[in-house]
């Protein structure tokens, strides 16, 4: 179930609109939602405050050479229990 929600476009806008939607593979209602969801905030801003904000005592992320070192330490490991 949609929100109905009526606007009404200068007249100029009618056929850029048909235009575009027809283009893009939707009705001109489709395109607008489209184009309103993608300006709206995303659902997970509260979630989205929160990247980051544990800290886990040593850095993590793109550090290219600590992570070739823990591979290396991995695939040396024989995982077999003594």
């Amino acid at each position: 179930m949609g929100y109905p929600l009526i606007v009404i476009l200068p007249n100029e806008l009618q056929q850029p609109l048909i235009q575009v939607a027809s283009e893009a593979g939707q009705t001109p209602g489709e395109w607008v939602a489209t184009l309103v969801r993608r300006r709206l905030p995303p659902h997970d801003v509260r979630l989205r405050r929160h990247f980051g904000a544990v800290n886990l005592g040593h850095p993590t992320g793109a550090d290219n050479a600590q992570i070739d070192a823990d591979l290396a330490r991995a695939y040396a490991d024989d995982h077999q229990e003594l």
